[in-house]
């Protein structure tokens, strides 16, 4: 995933990239500005109970609950609806 992030360039857009298994659970990975992923990274760990860290504008876990994709999503969409009405 890391090197997807690389390849879009994660500078200037956010990106929340998952891999879940058969079974729910599975990995995530958020990467864009650091203070965004600084802020966003470990509430989508909270949302989706899991582990997780980061560091220079990535944060990565892994979870049992990926099936709580969505909440972390809109969580995501409501900092952007946010963020965008600031600008």
């Amino acid at each position: 995933m890391n090197i997807i992030a690389n390849e879009i360039g994660s500078e200037e857009t956010l990106l929340f990239l998952t891999m879940v298994d058969e079974k729910g659970a599975g990995l995530f990975l958020l990467a864009g500005r650091p203070a965004a992923v600084e802020t966003l990274g470990p509430r989508a760990a909270e949302v989706l109970e899991s582990k997780g860290a980061g560091k220079k504008g990535c944060f990565q876990g892994k979870t049992t609950k990926l099936s709580q994709r969505a909440e972390a999503q809109a969580l995501l969409q409501d900092y952007i609806s946010t963020q965008s009405t600031k600008e």
